[in-house]
């Protein structure tokens, strides 16, 4: 049997307004830190197409009998959630009219707020030598939730609960991820941690617990599981048939050393020096990076590391993956499979082994469904030798 696939809609106080919704076709991209869509479309006199509304969350089921991708009693996986954004009413030559939905990730919701305190207000806007998760928590805290309040210091009050429905709430903190020093200058909530993410040495997700709750959580190491070796690893590889057409593409470090440029004017410009992961003697190329919102040297050098980890060496391998009944792409866990998701570590051969962490995974479906309609794409990222 192949893949079956349907979606649920809920309003976004969480109830469900239609259990089931039968797409003509399907796709949604689930990728790391991020708020990928889930994309699809409905004939409009479609059962339940007139109940979708702005806000609504729509939840992506799937299920195959044969490859064991099913829960208790053979129900369908929950695979992936977003809210309903945007929509594109069309007709066709032969005056069949269609409606397509873009469905953003649940971080999406993050993106409603922006960080509106005060340049260089501490522990709200500004950090020094503070955990990664803490300062991704405290972002979340007082831009989203009861805490982002006019009292508190913010210039307006940020709670999502009272009016947009999203009751926003923060997992324990245990002070997880490399130490580091930021600050933050208005600018939209969600890019802000992604870029705290780049340093923090693990990855965070804001998960559905039903209703209006919603969790933001930080995931040390990465979101998924390390496959990359022991009874569960995953590998890709032409010999083992789950790898076609690679292509492997290094490209050199465009920066491995720079001055960042805090605060201060002209000569009074205060500087730092910092150095990429593959600086060396014999491997020496600088820039200048602005870091005028930064007030203190770890600061800078935070702005820097940044900067000079989007310009180190690169090495991009592509290739097109197939899914095989051992090793394929599920939502869970399948006892005695190989399977991944986004956030997990996996092993690629091409020409040589490699740990890849495994950033994105794209699934497109179409009805009626059958083994050519469900085509998995992922997108792999270099896990470099000190874990980054």
């Amino acid at each position: 049997m192949a893949y079956e696939l349907y979606l649920r809609l809920y309003d976004r106080l969480g109830s469900l307004k239609k259990g089931y919704l039968n797409p003509l076709w399907a796709r949604y991209t689930d990728s790391v830190n991020k708020a990928a869509p889930i994309v699809f479309a409905l004939n409009t006199d479609s059962d339940g197409v007139d109940q979708i509304a702005e806000f609504d969350l729509v939840e992506v089921m799937i299920r195959n009998l044969d490859l064991g991708l099913f829960e208790n009693d053979n129900d369908f996986v929950s695979a992936y959630r977003g809210l309903v954004r945007d929509w594109d009413l069309s007709t066709n030559d032969d005056n069949v009219e269609f409606i397509e939905f873009k469905c953003p990730g649940l971080n999406h919701i993050l993106d409603l707020r922006s960080i509106l305190w005060s340049a260089g207000f501490e522990n709200r806007a500004a950090f020094a030598g503070i955990p990664a998760e803490t300062i991704l928590k405290t972002l979340v805290s007082y831009n989203c939730t009861d805490l982002a309040s006019t009292g508190n210091g913010r210039q307006r009050n940020g709670d999502l609960l009272p009016g947009m429905g999203f009751d926003v709430r923060l997992g324990y903190d245990n002070g997880g991820g490399e130490i580091l020093s930021a600050s933050f200058k208005g600018g939209k909530l969600l890019g802000a941690l992604q870029r705290v993410a780049d340093q923090a040495g693990g990855d965070f997700a804001l998960s559905w617990l039903g209703g209006q709750i919603y969790q933001f959580d930080f995931y040390p190491g990465q979101l998924g599981d390390d496959k990359s070796s022991g009874s569960e690893r995953v590998l890709f590889a032409i010999s083992n048939q789950t790898m076609r057409n690679p292509r492997l593409i290094r490209t050199g470090a465009t920066a491995t050393s720079a001055i960042a440029g805090g605060d201060g004017q002209e000569e009074l410009r205060n500087t730092s020096e910092a150095f990429g992961p593959d600086y060396a003697s014999d491997y020496d190329i600088e820039i200048f990076v602005d870091a005028r919102q930064e007030k203190t040297a770890a600061g800078r050098v935070y702005r820097a590391d940044l900067k000079l980890d989007e310009k180190r060496i690169k090495e991009r391998l592509t290739f097109e993956v197939q899914q095989t009944g051992n090793q394929f792409y599920s939502p869970i866990a399948i006892a005695g499979r190989k399977t991944y998701k986004p956030g997990d570590l996996v092993a690629a051969v091409y020409p040589d082994e490699q740990i890849r962490k495994v950033e994105t995974v794209r699934v497109y479906w179409k009805d009626p469904s059958n083994d050519d309609a469900f085509v998995v794409d992922v997108e792999t990222k270099e896990v470099f030798q000190d874990g980054s």
